[in-house]
């Protein structure tokens, strides 16, 4: 059983460490106090170190030193925890010899990931340095006995070859490069990963077959070869010449000696399957364009699902920004009528005027202007999706003629006098409170029951704040490639002041937030100085309290800790907290 030492002064966070860690079914021991770390260490062996960065009578740096000076302890991942985090403190840790970092609040599933990522780096790293001295002596012997260089040639083949097949048998890809990063050994696992057969990928310059984030001129090799060391478990992407995009965790290390000549040894892991497990883990669904890890949204999902294939009417209600009509395009996929078309017309971006013949078009002469004959919205839509956007800003003596094709499937050009039929499924979309509009005399009432068959009703992203990290992801990679950039991530500092904003402008406000982020922005880290003086101010929306009243909360957090039977990292994280603060609210509330 994996075993791992907690160094941490807080005996509420070193609680909640040693239930999740066993919930992974890992065994664990703690102290609070740095100085004993080393009569710990002799007393007991551990697999891996999670050390706290302040702490009253030592900060973690410190002692991350003297492990890594030590000739004993120095192989034992440490991964550093902080409530705090910036690029100095981060540069620290790691030019010191921590294996990773992890910012608190401590996510349940972060912590999984990077414990199972840390310790199968390191062991993997240690077979290939074992194996690695064995076939170098192997060949100073060799050397040393031969009388003949046909011998030591036979010798060093005899050798590669042990070196391929080793390679071969672990479940990583492995390559090594030499000076120029040219390709002079891939592993069966490698080519497997990147779609490759061999003859394609020997004598290769690394960049063709791996892309600018890893070989580019400003990728991870160029930064060892500048520093003249290695990186461990880095996670990036692989861009392979097929052109697939594939989320690696790599570790790049220095070769002083090789029986191939090679400079470099590239060890990668594909993490596609553990970031679908990570977010079945976290409850996170993936529903087309669409995700989520919110209760109400997959409530939507399925109600999407279910409906999709009949030819029902949908009115989709929601404030602006919310994704209606990512919804609409979602049920026309899924329907019978996927293969047809899907036709969006937003009416309130039409003159009211002209709207009678954005509907249903019009004859050639049916009015001044009309030199030709011009096909309507709901004849382009024939057999698919017409998706009305803003439905609620049609102009009143429009609703009757627009009700009456909805019952009959049939109208008229502007300035005809034959009936044309469709077969047409309507879903429509409102920001408004339609039913207000009945009642203000603006809307007709047998339209409205007429649109509302199947009634759809998007939160706001402000009551679904733990998509916000989900979404900032999805954007990222979005905008990467639109903008060929490499963009990584939010620093947290700035991710927090994300995830605290209120988003009146919804999921559109914050693509166009992280749009401006791209715009101001020229590394590879997205920074607080990167937001919009919005953002940083906070929000000034007081519609709505930002804390929900106390009763709702704690219904909130039964109802998390039932669908996830109690397992109380599941709840935090389908919650969008952390562990730590999901259980002070269960003192709070007595649960």
């Amino acid at each position: 059983m994996i075993k791992i030492l907690i160094v941490d002064d807080d005996p509420h966070l070193i609680e909640l460490l040693s239930e999740i860690l066993e919930s992974f079914d890992y065994d664990s021991e703690f102290i609070t106090r740095p100085k004993f770390l080393m009569d710990i260490l002799k007393s007991e062996p551990f697999d891996l170190i999670l050390m706290d960065y302040y702490m009253p009578e030592a900060n973690g740096v410190t002692l991350l030193k003297g492990l890594k000076q030590h000739p004993v302890y120095q192989e034992i991942p440490v991964i550093m925890l902080t409530s705090e985090i910036d690029d100095q403190l981060l540069a620290e840790c790691f030019e010191n010899g921590a294996e990773d970092f992890i910012n608190k609040p401590i996510s349940e599933l972060v912590l999984h990931s990077r414990i199972e990522s840390a310790i199968n780096n390191q062991k993997n790293l240690n077979q290939i340095q074992a194996q690695r001295d064995e076939l170098e002596d192997m060949l100073q012997t060799v050397k040393k006995y031969s009388s003949e260089l046909k011998n030591e040639i036979a010798a060093k083949d005899q050798a590669l070859n042990l070196l391929k097949t080793t390679f071969d048998g672990m479940a990583e890809g492995v390559i090594t490069l030499d000076s120029h990063f040219i390709v002079k050994m891939i592993s069966a696992k490698a080519l497997q990963i990147m779609e490759l057969n061999e003859m394609d990928a020997m004598g290769k310059p690394a960049t063709s077959l791996m892309g600018n984030a890893i070989a580019g001129p400003n990728g991870l090799m160029v930064e060892c070869a500048g520093k003249k060391t290695g990186i461990s478990n880095k996670q990036t992407q692989l861009l392979c010449p097929s052109g697939s995009i594939i989320p690696v965790s790599i570790s790049i290390t220095p070769l002083k000696k090789s029986v191939s000549n090679a400079s470099w040894l590239l060890f990668f892991r594909d993490r596609r399957e553990e970031e679908h497990l990570v977010m079945e883990k976290a409850n996170v669904v993936n529903f087309g364009n669409m995700i989520s890890c919110d209760l109400k949204m997959k409530e939507i999902f399925m109600l999407i699902e279910n409906i999709a294939t009949s030819n029902a009417t949908v009115l989709i209600q929601g404030e602006s920004g919310t994704g209606k009509e990512l919804v609409a395009q979602e049920i026309h996929n899924r329907s019978r009528r996927a293969q047809k078309p899907f036709n969006a017309v937003n009416c309130a971006a039409i003159p009211a005027n002209l709207l009678e013949s954005e509907f249903f078009g019009h004859e050639k002469g049916a009015f001044t202007g009309a030199h030709q004959l011009k096909k309507g919205r709901f004849e382009l839509a024939h057999e698919g999706t017409l998706f009305l956007d803003e439905v609620g800003e049609i102009p009143v003596e429009l609703q009757g003629k627009l009700l009456r094709v909805l019952q009959e499937q049939k109208f008229e050009r502007v300035g005809g006098t034959r009936p044309i039929e469709v077969s047409v499924r309507i879903v429509a979309a409102t920001n408004k409170n339609l039913w207000q509009s009945v009642q203000d005399k603006t809307f007709r009432e047998d339209l409205y029951y007429r649109l509302d068959v199947v009634s759809i009703k998007l939160p706001p992203l402000k009551d679904r704040l733990p998509d916000v990290s989900l979404l900032i992801t999805a954007f990222i990679e979005r905008l990467n490639k639109s903008e060929h950039r490499d963009v990584k991530n939010f620093t947290g500092n700035a991710i927090q002041k994300l995830v605290h904003y209120t988003w009146p402008g919804n999921i559109r406000e914050l693509y166009h937030v992280i749009e401006y982020a791209f715009a101001v922005s020229k590394g590879d880290i997205l920074r607080s100085t990167h937001l919009p003086e919005k953002i940083l101010r906070g929000s000034q929306s007081e519609e709505k309290p930002e804390i929900p009243p106390v009763q709702s909360e704690k219904d909130m957090i039964l109802r998390a800790l039932e669908q996830t039977s109690f397992r109380k990292g599941k709840a935090a994280a389908l919650l969008g907290i952390s562990p730590n603060t999901l259980y002070r609210k269960r003192k709070k509330f007595g649960i």
